[in-house]
Parts: C-alpha cells; sequence; structure tokens
C-alpha cells in the first residue's frame, strides 16, 4: 500500500488506460485459467482410450485459445508500456517546470549539483518507468494465481497443501530481497549523479581540463565513481536474480516430497495418472505467474525509491515566493531604493543595512574589493534572492509585491560571463524579445556594433553559436548580449563586470554597444576596471557590505579615500 501510495499521483490521471490494462488482463488471465481443465479432460481420454467428437476438437480450441490469450496478452503490454512512458515524459515535464521556478539558492546548495539534477531527469524516470511497466503483471498475475491455485485445491487439496507450506517461506525471502534492493537502489542512484556530474563538469570545463592537464585527474575520478556505481549494481544485480533461483530450489524441496506423496496416491489409486499430469500443468502456469509477479515486486519498489527521490525535488519550494495580491510595476516610477537591506549567504554577512537610493535615468557605478556585496545588490534587485532584513522599493513599492516576471521585465542584465544558447546568432538576440522580427534585431545589432562581425560569419545571422558560444570570440559574445539586452528595452539597467574579461580593444568595440544601451535608461553598473565607470553620474564604493564613499569620480579622488586607493592601484 505504502508502495501505492507514492504511486498514485502519477497515475491516477490514466484511470481510464489503467481499466483498459486490468480489462485486457482479466481475459488474458481467463483464456488461460481454461486451458488446465481442458487439459485434464484431453489427458483422461488419452489414459481412459476413449476417441470422441470432442478429444479430436480440443487441441485446436486449446491452441485457439491460446493464441486468443496472447493477442489480449500483446495489447494489455502495449497500452501499460505506452501509458508509462507517457507518465514519464509527464515527470520531466514537471522536473523541468521545477527545475524553471526554483531560485539561485537551490542550484547553489544542491549537492551534487546540475550534474545530479540531470541524472534525476533521466536515471530515476527511467527506473520508475521500468517499475510502472510491471504494473501490468501486478494487475494480470495475481487473478491468474488465484485461479490456478482454486483449481489445484479442486483438483487435490493434499497436494495442494505442498504449496501452501512453501508459501510464506518464499513471501518472506522476497520481502528480505526487496528490502535490501530498496536500500542499494538508493546508494546507487546516488553513484549515478556522481557519473553524470563528473560527466557533466567533464565537458563543459574542456578549455580549464586540457589547459591544466587534468585528463588523468579526471579519468581517474570517473573510474573511482564507475566502480562505485559498478559495486552498488553488482548488489542489486544479486539480490534481483536470487529471487528466481531461491523460489525454485525451495520449490525443488517440496516437489520431492510431493513426488513421494503422488507416487503412494497413484499406486493406491487415489489419484490418476491425468489428474497429476494436469497438476502439474497448471503449478507450472502458476510458478510463471508467481515469477512475473516477483519480478514486477522488486521494479515497482525500485520505483518507489526513485518517486522518493523525485518527491524531494518536486516538493522543494522556492524561498522568492510570488506575492498573493501583486502589485503593477509603476510604469511612471522616480526613484530605486534599498532601505536598511541585510542580506547573508548561509551565516556569511554580504550587506549591513545598506541606504541607497538611485533616481531614473541616473547612472549609478558601484566598485568595491570582490566579497564587498556588489553583485549581491544587482542579484537582489531582480530577487534572485530576498533579503533577511529591510527592503528593496520602486516608488516606494517593495518589489516583493511585485509579480516576478513583471519586475525581471523591466530589468536588462549584461554579465561578465555571458551565457549564449547552442542556436543561431539571430536566435540568441531575439531572446531579448521574442515578439521582435528580424529587422529590430539587425537594428538592435547595429547598435551593439555587432552587425559588422556577423555580417562576417559564414551564415550570418543563422550562424551557430555552438555550445556556450565556443565558436565566436568573448568581445563578440558580449555585442550579442548587449544587442540581446537592447532588444529587450527594458528601462533598467545592470551591467555585472561587463567589460572585465576582454582585451583593450575587444572593451573598446563593446563599450560603443554598451554606450547606445545607457541611453536612457536607468543603469547600476558594476565594475572592477575604473576607467569604465568614470563618466558615471555617482559612483558608490563598498567595503565589506557597507557603503564607505559616495560621489563622481573626480570627487572621489579628491578624497583621497578608498576609491582613491583603487584607482592608484590601477593606474599605479
Amino acid at each position: 500500500m505504502k508502495i501505492w501510495l507514492k504511486l498514485w499521483p502519477e497515475v491516477k490521471a490514466y484511470k481510464k488506460q489503467f481499466i483498459q490494462v486490468l480489462v485486457l488482463g482479466v481475459v488474458t488471465s481467463s483464456f488461460k485459467l481454461a486451458i488446465p481443465p481442458l487439459t485434464n479432460f484431453l489427458f483422461t481420454a488419452w489414459q481412459n482410450r476413449e476417441p470422441s467428437r470432442e478429444v479430436w476438437l480440443l487441441p485446436p480450441l486449446l491452441g485457439l485459445m491460446w493464441v486468443f490469450s496472447c493477442i489480449a496478452r500483446y495489447f494489455h503490454l502495449y497500452i501499460m508500456k505506452y501509458t508509462a512512458e507517457k507518465i514519464s515524459v509527464n515527470q520531466r515535464r514537471q522536473l523541468m517546470d521545477k527545475y524553471l521556478s526554483l531560485n539561485l539558492s537551490f542550484f547553489q546548495e544542491i549537492e551534487r549539483g546540475t550534474g545530479g539534477l540531470i541524472s534525476r531527469m533521466l536515471n530515476d524516470i527511467i527506473i520508475i518507468k521500468s517499475g510502472i511497466d510491471k504494473i501490468a503483471d501486478v494487475l494480470r498475475e495475481p487473478l491468474l494465481i488465484i485461479g490456478l491455485f482454486s483449481y489445484l485445491v479442486y483438483l487435490d487439496w493434499k497436494l495442494t497443501l505442498f504449496l501452501i507450506v512453501a508459501s510464506p517461506i518464499v513471501v518472506v525471502v522476497l520481502k528480505n530481497l526487496a528490502r535490501s534492493i530498496r536500500k542499494y537502489a538508493h546508494r546507487n542512484q546516488e553513484t549515478m549523479e556522481d557519473l553524470t556530474r563528473t560527466l557533466k563538469e567533464s565537458l563543459d570545463g574542456t578549455k580549464v581540463v586540457q589547459s591544466f592537464l587534468l585528463e588523468g585527474e579526471l579519468h581517474r575520478k570517473f573510474n573511482v565513481q564507475a566502480d562505485n556505481y559498478l559495486q552498488t549494481r553488482r548488489e542489486i544485480i544479486a539480490r534481483e536474480e536470487l529471487g528466481g533461483p531461491l523460489s525454485e530450489a525451495l520449490t525443488a524441496f517440496f516437489l520431492i516430497g510431493l513426488f513421494e506423496f503422488v507416487s503412494y496416491q497413484v499406486f493406491h489409486s487415489h489419484l490418476t495418472v491425468a489428474n497429476f499430469m494436469t497438476f502439474i500443468f497448471a503449478m507450472g502456469l502458476l510458478q510463471d505467474a508467481v515469477r512475473r509477479l516477483q519480478d514486477a515486486y522488486i521494479r515497482v519498489q525500485q520505483a518507489a525509491t526513485g518517486m522518493e527521490r523525485l518527491e524531494g525535488i518536486l516538493q522543494s519550494q522556492p524561498e522568492v515566493v510570488e506575492p498573493e495580491k501583486p502589485i503593477i510595476f509603476p510604469e511612471n516610477w522616480q526613484t530605486i531604493e534599498f532601505r536598511n537591506v541585510t542580506f547573508s549567504y548561509a551565516d556569511e554577512p554580504v550587506l549591513k543595512r545598506l541606504n541607497l537610493t538611485i533616481r531614473r535615468s541616473e547612472v549609478v557605478a558601484i566598485v568595491g574589493s570582490s566579497g564587498s556585496g556588489k553583485s549581491t545588490i544587482a542579484n537582489l534587485m531582480q530577487r534572485f534572492f530576498d533579503p533577511q532584513e529591510g527592503e528593496v522599493l520602486i516608488d516606494g513599492v517593495p518589489i516583493s509585491q511585485m509579480r516576478l516576471a513583471d519586475l525581471r521585465r523591466h530589468i536588462a542584465l549584461v554579465t561578465q560571463d555571458v551565457f549564449l544558447f547552442n542556436d543561431s546568432i539571430e536566435r540568441n538576440i531575439q531572446l531579448g524579445n521574442l515578439e521582435k522580427n528580424s529587422a529590430d534585431i539587425r537594428k538592435a545589432a547595429k547598435l551593439a556594433n555587432a552587425d559588422s562581425f556577423i555580417q562576417q560569419t559564414p551564415l550570418g545571422y543563422q550562424t551557430s553559436v555552438g555550445d556556450f558560444g565556443s565558436r565566436i570570440s568573448g568581445g563578440e559574445k558580449q555585442r550579442i548580449s548587449i544587442a540581446r539586452a537592447i532588444l529587450k528595452d527594458a528601462p533598467i539597467l545592470i551591467l555585472d563586470e561587463a567589460t572585465s574579461a576582454l582585451d583593450s580593444e575587444s572593451e573598446l568595440e563593446v563599450q560603443k554597444g554598451l554606450n547606445q544601451l545607457l541611453k536612457g535608461r536607468t543603469a547600476i553598473v558594476i565594475a572592477h576596471r575604473l576607467s569604465t565607470i568614470a563618466k558615471a553620474d555617482r559612483i558608490i564604493v563598498l567595503k565589506k557590505g557597507e557603503i564607505v564613499e559616495e560621489g563622481d569620480h573626480s570627487q572621489l579622488l579628491e578624497r583621497r579615500g578608498e576609491y582613491f586607493k583603487f584607482h592608484e592601484m590601477q593606474h599605479g
């Protein structure tokens, strides 16, 4: 019942299909159940040497019933397996939706990283699907087992006693095996997560791996994890395959006593050979049904383990939640305010009671050493995180009371680590605003100073950028991301170290695009290179999560404080 309760949320949407599977299972089992009595009639006629018209008709009738049973079983399994595929695809959709809805904190804290999440999407759902496949056996075989067992009692209740004595032992053995398999199944799925994570890191970090000669280290790490995976698989396979031989071995011991008893019964005319042959035939069908049910029981146990792991993700709640009664983003807003904002990552404080007001159309630069809280301000602005204390407000309205999509629609982000999808240049720019057409895309590219290099690529705007934009240079990627931000046409702009990774020539080209992007927008510019922010309306200097200086470039140099120190370090 516990297993069914875990699987029920996934299967309840397909009740119609499961009813069809159940009906076809009943039909399949009914045809098989009719075979032993007819076989007994045939064996008795052979034993008594009594040819009749019915005897001659029985073999083709038996064959026909077996064929009908096979046809019903085909549709029975076809519907079940296709339904299991639909359930697994639905689970992948649910998991994808959940991944897209979770906050940055979830992905930062997940133990096995994105590789583990990919493993749950692929491997765990395959295991669940295998278990749901076996529900067909769970629905079909019990009816056959009950029917065959009843017929064996009808044939000879004394012989059936041997089966009754054997059953509790087999059940106890299977229960202990299933419990052991479930434990190792959980470990096995964790080791598969480790393998997937290492594979993903090796592929994503190819340049670093080759530059630092890490091929041997990753080879060793992958082999250790592969050995751990094999170890857990060995334990699972050993237990999976032990169930059949154990139950068959127990059956063999009981058969020894059974044959001794049968010999006595036959020699004293208490049992006919025809009845015994039918009994053995029916018992063979029963044993096959029990074996199938046993295998289904083990697979469904593994599926339940997979469901537990999936539920751990699907039941995760985002820390940043949508407001119950959202307030519309104020279109004619005039200020962005960080009011008494305190924020910590785990137990490490990053911002301490920060107060900052940014006026509309103002370009505010934020500088400071690493870990001073610069990027945290950008993350809070877009509600990737919520502050532990204080509020971020736009025209006095807390952004926590705005719908996330509405808030983020008004903010464009350009970062140092540009992410491009493995698609065409045109599509990557269009992702800034999917409603824009090709003409708008080209206009945005020209403003971003990107059109000239795009025209020189083999297919122009249809050229694929490769994984993470690997087929184009860093400066070109950055200009595509600026074109994407221009196309979005959001009133608030966040530039997070947008040019820090570029050489001087690339920076000059990118800066031309940024100048176009900044026109008429409110901008929060996070930068290490002070030369890129000299023209900012206001510069905020952060130190250990607090504002220590504020003013324009000339004013801060005259004060000879923290900003002056940064300037001296960069310019000698």
